[in-house]
């Protein structure tokens, strides 16, 4: 092989710009350069040259365990619909639980041992850690890593509801319990942070946790568990999750410690819509790809009406085969890193872990993620980049089929306007979720509304 390309002249960049240029009729290829809402160049194309040194596979692993999310109200109906994911196919179920429950209802006939599972909890379901202590924490004999997390995050718990549950130290306290750290990045995300801070937040976030078990003498070889929302920007998103292991490398080298590493994704809310609904399929099928061809360990692509309708059998079902046409139809579980050697990916995985570092360090000489949270840069810099996207959305610079482009005239909204509760005063102001279709959501409702006869 080595001789067959012995006998090819390379080619630089500089030449296959002159030909681009010749083809082009004198055009430089330097018009043709755009940005993504993300804020990065994208060239209009990419050679050898441009990456910083020789690329290598970032991680080994191909597969990744299909998830269902189910939020926990009815500890019978949760079960069952646990059961019936696995029986469609998934091999790993992620439960949210936010009051008191029957833990052994819950997981009734589910072999927590062969399975991936994660139970999100909040202080109010501490007593989860105490029922699943026979499952948490434990050891995979079959592929040596741990299969049941139960991750309770105090500092996206803050960052959601503006105040501590007791207070800070106490709240803290619960990592010490863990035998691994949690950490929710998906909030930032959903709340219309940029992939760059995105990322910054989340090592920020991060290493509040890492400097609390280490002061505490508790920073033993705990594996982390990082949750993150992956939106529509293809290949933004791809090398977001690729970017991400560089500087976790540095934190943990920082700590000395080599701490195993456990992505879950789930699909975005942000870009929703309750307008032409079905358009929701591709949206979930392209954020999945992005998630697995970036190297999630776990996924959850959610039903499509999630969010602003009762999800159905047919939805649920449909959100199971989605990854499963991944798998058995695409093969993206054949092939480590996939975009590795792609020199476009390989370029932004790059600028993005670097701007994502500085960023990061930027919080650290701000005090912190807590500190920053406090007086407010955090949600500033969110604020910020959520306010550029939703004016891009307006604009149509961000095209969302069948909310700002080739709308369904005859469709009316099935979003209802919430009726705004007053704010109460909390320690910090409170990241919350948006969705960029509710503006347009709400107009065409109102526009409905104005349309019917009395």
């Amino acid at each position: 092989m080595q001789n067959l390309f012995a006998e090819f002249a390379s080619t630089t960049k500089a030449q296959w710009k002159e030909q681009i240029i010749k083809d082009l009729k004198g055009i430089d290829p330097e018009q043709l350069i755009w940005k993504t809402h993300n804020g990065f160049n994208v060239d209009p194309f990419y050679t050898s040259e441009d990456l910083k040194e020789r690329s290598e596979p970032l991680f080994a692993k191909s597969d990744w365990d299909i998830c269902e999310q189910i939020t926990v109200t009815d500890e019978k109906a949760a079960n069952k619909q646990a059961l019936q994911a696995l029986k469609n196919g998934a091999s790993g179920l992620a439960f949210y639980i936010h009051k008191k429950i029957d833990t052994e209802l819950l997981i009734k006939s589910i072999s927590l041992d062969h399975i991936y599972t994660q139970f999100f909890i909040s202080n109010d379901a501490l007593h989860v850690l105490t029922d699943l202590k026979k499952y948490y924490g434990k050891i995979n004999p079959h592929d040596n890593k741990i299969k049941c997390f139960v991750n309770i995050d105090p500092l996206c718990l803050l960052a959601y509801y503006g105040e501590w549950h007791d207070k800070q130290e106490t709240d803290l306290t619960v990592l010490k319990r863990l035998v691994h750290i949690p950490v929710n990045i998906s909030l930032y995300e959903e709340a219309g942070a940029g992939t760059v801070n995105e990322l910054a937040m989340g090592l920020a976030h991060t290493n509040e946790y890492l400097n609390f078990l280490d002061e505490q003498g508790e920073l033993k070889n705990k594996t982390f568990h990082f949750t993150f929302s992956v939106g529509p920007d293809f290949f933004t998103e791809i090398a977001k999750f690729r970017a991400f292991r560089k500087p976790i490398a540095l934190l943990q080298k920082q700590y000395n410690t080599d701490f195993p590493i456990h992505i879950h994704a789930q699909t975005a809310q942000i870009d929703k819509s309750s307008l032409d609904a079905y358009n929701n399929m591709l949206r979930t099928t392209t954020e999945g790809m992005s998630a697995v061809i970036g190297g999630v360990d776990s996924l959850c692509s959610l039903p499509f009406n999630e969010g602003f309708d009762k999800t159905t059998d047919f939805s649920s079902r449909i959100s199971l085969n989605q990854q499963h046409i991944l798998k058995d139809e695409s093969y993206l579980n054949k092939v480590a890193d996939i975009s590795a050697g792609s020199y476009y990916i390989e370029s932004l995985t790059d600028a993005i872990a670097e701007k994502a570092w500085e960023q990061f360090k930027v919080i650290e000489s701000k005090g912190g993620f807590i500190a920053c949270l406090k007086n407010n840069f955090i949600q500033d810099c969110i604020k910020h980049d959520a306010e550029a996207l939703r004016q891009e959305a307006k604009d149509g610079k961000l095209v969302l089929v069948g909310v700002n482009k080739f709308q369904n005239k005859l469709e009316s909204s099935r979003f209802k306007v919430q009726s705004s509760k007053p704010q109460t005063k909390t320690l910090i102001t409170p990241i919350k979720p948006i969705r960029l279709a509710e503006t347009f959501e709400i107009e065409r409702s109102t526009n409905s509304e104005l349309k019917t006869p009395n």
